[in-house]
Parts: C-alpha cells; structure tokens; sequence
C-alpha cells in the first residue's frame, strides 16, 4: 500500500468507525486472510476490496480513477493474468504493462493517464478475445 492510500485508508477506517488500532488490525487481517495486520503490507487486490468495503460502509462513492483500476483489473482476470494457482491478478503483470506503456505502475499512473491505459488495456483485450 502506497502512503496515499495508508491516507486513504487510515481516513475511511475513521469514518467508518473504526478508531483503535486493534479493530484496525482486526479489519486488515479479514481482508488479508490472516496474512497480516499492517496497512503497508497488504496487497493492490486486498487494498482494493478493502477501500470498497469502507466505502460502502460510509457511504463514499469511488472515485473515477480507482473505477478506471478496476476495470483494468477486471480485464486483466478476463484475460486470465492470474498468478498460478489462484484467482488474484498478477499484479507484476499488470505493473510491468503500465511502465511499458506509460513509465509507472497502475497505482502511479495520473489520471490522464489512467484514461489512456482504459483504452489500451481494452486494445489488449479485443486481441485476447480474437485469440480465442
């Protein structure tokens, strides 16, 4: 988890009413299944479902740039960029395609850029789905 989103998250867990650090932890290690109970480690996936989960809960709308991320993500499970085994996204995957095409990761991209990684991401997958 990037600073901004610890900002984010951290914001969201007030919100929602959940202010000791034990609760805190508690809510994380439910959305890392036991993995671990610190914002900074968990992961983009676990990141995502969490800030979903406390925006329902507060009420509080996505943005438009994590709505474009998700339907990055959503290609990219379409498309099977899973790691082995599992059905979470290959987020290095995803990561090196970002820097490849626009010189950061997913989470780094500007929202200008965001808009233009949506279009080519769906390039990409109109040629997955035509290699079927």
């Amino acid at each position: 988890m990037t600073k901004d989103q610890i900002k984010k998250a951290r914001t969201l867990l007030a919100k929602a009413g959940i202010k000791e650090e034990y609760k805190k932890e508690a809510t994380v290690e439910s959305f890392t299944d036991g993995r671990t109970v610190s914002l900074t480690e968990m992961d983009y996936p676990e990141t995502q479902a969490l800030f979903e989960h406390l925006e329902n809960l507060v009420g509080q709308p996505p943005s438009e740039a994590d709505k474009m991320k998700r339907k990055i993500l959503s290609l990219a499970h379409e498309m099977h960029w899973e790691l082995p085994g599992t059905v979470k996204v290959d987020m290095k995957r995803v990561n090196e395609w970002c820097e490849s095409k626009f010189s950061a990761p997913l989470d780094n991209l500007y929202y200008l850029d965001l808009v233009k990684a949506v279009s080519a991401f769906n390039q990409v997958y109109l040629k997955y789905l035509k290699g079927i």
